[in-house]
């Protein structure tokens, strides 16, 4: 992997810290990380803090809101034949989910559908628009995707089908003519927050269709109850979509983690069950993103998503169950695929690329599983810190996916070699192409010209909140940290620095595969143990006697072996900072 450098985040006037610390009467550490996250009033921080439900925006500020509810509504009146059209992702899954979930609860029949990744690609398509028409469908509402879809919507308008697009996407300069497009995005929206994930603008739409059939801003009990109970499918999506947990998102996370975790849904309950850690201790963000939403991504990426969606809608614990177990294989044969396809990448690189000048991976292979290879992208632009496209070729038609490290904008770089594309779209970080094989190399080319950071000035670094020392991270001082969560997008897990600590003890080397090292660090006459994930490499450096290192890690509670947890650090880069005396 590419030498990170480390850099100590700037850090805030002193007496501003001080001066929030004696607000909040909380600790210099957690006013620093609250400065840090540039929220220094104390009025401001006590709401982030302390989110509430009544800081949610009301769901009439959003573009087009009135129309698309209205619409809606004159379809459930009439009895029209309604269908809602989401995506093969978390976010996809977990939108359509809600949205059915609601007219299931009003017990008016709709359908469902998702797009096959493999067979569809992203998004709503003319051939669906036609099968939904053949159908009898009079009513199409998409979820997290159709801001974009000019074709399909005039296919739509053509066949006598209505489209209301509730998304989050960045909408194009030339909106399609659908009845309504509800997106925080649009150029003529007076919504506060933009960043909603689609999941987020579906459950506003909700919303503000249980007010208009309420007749009545105050929602009806069982209207609230249902919302309430919903906020487990807004947190699934939201933290699964990598949109920032600040704002609007942060509250609707903090309580959707809570309606997931009670939720009684035999999906839901299932998939919490799998990754809970004990008895009373809660799901995290942390515990959705890595561990919940891979799940039902796997449905999305490698077979039908439909299955994760059957998953979240049963309301049979057996069903659950055997879902939960298909599901579970078939992520772990994602897995497998990512690591041969990540292997063979990582040869490639090394034998053909030469670092030193080319801006750009960029990569092509038959074999290659399309629905993995983004997460592939997004492991090699890790490894080597550089925008990485890879590309699943099969026969003349090529499929890819692009990654990209901060600074270069991706999409727009790819725009620059549209010649050699039969399309393409994404956004800053991330994206994806359609090529003839034939015209890689000419891309490669191409891409490396279209990218005008150097080389030698791709340096990833790797920012700590503050320096501490071990005493400093102390359970008290974790209670306070909690209070930040839920951790995501904008607002990272804090990471400190402890400098020139000790190794105490014999290191161990841990884990069925041995890539991970466990030992003692001492620092001011404090000990910690510390757990490096996938550093087994670092072990015969750790072994010398007197070894003295300095650790960016996160503090956590240990709940292994005998009570009370006890503080240990999570150690994301170790460096000897010494060398053992001889």
């Amino acid at each position: 992997m590419v030498q990170r450098r480390w850099k100590l985040g700037g850090v805030p006037d002193g007496t501003g810290v001080r001066d929030l610390a004696q607000a909040l009467r909380c600790s210099m550490l957690l006013a620093r990380l609250l400065c840090r996250r540039g929220i220094s009033a104390p009025d401001v921080a006590r709401d982030f803090l302390k989110p509430k439900l009544s800081s949610l925006h009301d769901p009439a500020s959003l573009p087009q809101i009135d129309a698309a509810v209205s619409r809606v509504e004159h379809a459930i009146r009439q009895r029209e034949s309604v269908a809602i059209f989401g995506d093969y992702d978390v976010d996809g899954v977990s939108s359509t989910a809600l949205l059915y979930e609601f007219f299931r609860l009003i017990q008016f029949p709709v359908t469902h559908h998702l797009p096959s990744r493999l067979g569809d690609g992203y998004g709503l398509k003319p051939h669906s628009i036609d099968r939904l028409a053949d159908d009898g469908v009079r009513l199409v509402v998409t979820v997290d995707n159709g801001v974009s879809a000019h074709e399909a919507i005039e296919r739509a308008r053509g066949r006598g089908v209505d489209v209301v697009v509730l998304d989050h996407h960045q909408p194009p300069m030339d909106l399609p003519q659908a009845c309504a497009i509800v997106n925080p995005w649009l150029p003529d929206s007076r919504y506060p927050y933009q960043n909603l994930a689609g999941v987020g603008v579906t459950f506003k739409f909700v919303w503000a269709l249980c007010q208009r059939l309420s007749r009545q801003t105050k929602l009806s009990d069982e209207f609230r109850t249902f919302l309430m109970d919903a906020l487990g499918l807004v947190a699934l999506g939201t933290v699964a979509d990598v949109v920032p947990l600040t704002g609007e998102n942060r509250v609707l996370v903090r309580f959707g983690l809570r309606a997931l975790q009670a939720s009684q849904r035999p999906g839901l309950r299932q998939l919490v069950s799998n990754v809970r850690r004990g008895e009373g201790v809660g799901i995290s963000a942390t515990d959705v993103a890595f561990r919940i939403a891979p799940v039902i991504n796997a449905a999305g990426r490698l077979g039908r998503a439909e299955t994760a969606l059957e998953l979240i809608l049963t309301k049979d614990a057996d069903e659950a169950q055997r879902i939960s177990k298909e599901l579970q294989a078939e992520n772990r044969r994602r897995r497998q695929i990512e690591v041969d396809i990540f292997s063979e990448a990582c040869d490639m690189v090394r034998e053909s690329v030469n670092l030193q000048e080319e801006r750009a991976i960029v990569l092509g292979a038959p074999g290659w599983h399309v629905g993995v290879i983004g997460v592939v992208a997004s492991r090699l632009m890790e490894e080597f810190f550089r925008p990485t496209l890879l590309v699943a070729f099969d026969g003349d038609r090529g499929r890819g996916s692009a990654r990209s490290i901060p600074g270069v904008h991706i999409a727009r770089a790819l725009a620059a070699c549209s010649e050699c594309l039969v399309s393409h779209g994404g956004h800053e970080l991330a994206a994806g192409v359609e090529i003839d094989p034939s015209r890689l190399d000419d891309l490669r080319s191409r891409l490396n010209g279209a990218i005008g950071i150097a080389p030698q000035d791709m340096v990833p670094v790797i920012e700590a909140d503050a320096v501490v020392s071990l005493a400093e991270l102390s359970r008290e001082s974790l209670e306070e940290i909690e209070l930040l969560e839920p951790f995501g997008a904008e607002n990272p897990s804090p990471l400190f620095l402890v400098e020139d600590a000790e190794v105490v003890g014999k290191p161990k080397i841990i884990g069925s595969d041995s890539k991970h090292l466990s030992f003692h660090v001492r620092h001011d006459g404090v000990v910690r143990r510390a757990i490096a994930f996938g550093q087994g490499a670092a072990y015969d450096s750790l072994c010398a006697p007197s070894t003295t290192v300095s650790l960016l890690a996160q503090p956590q509670l240990s709940t292994w072996g005998a009570p009370p947890p006890t503080v240990e650090l999570n150690v994301r880069e170790i460096r000897v900072s010494r060398p053992a005396r001889v």
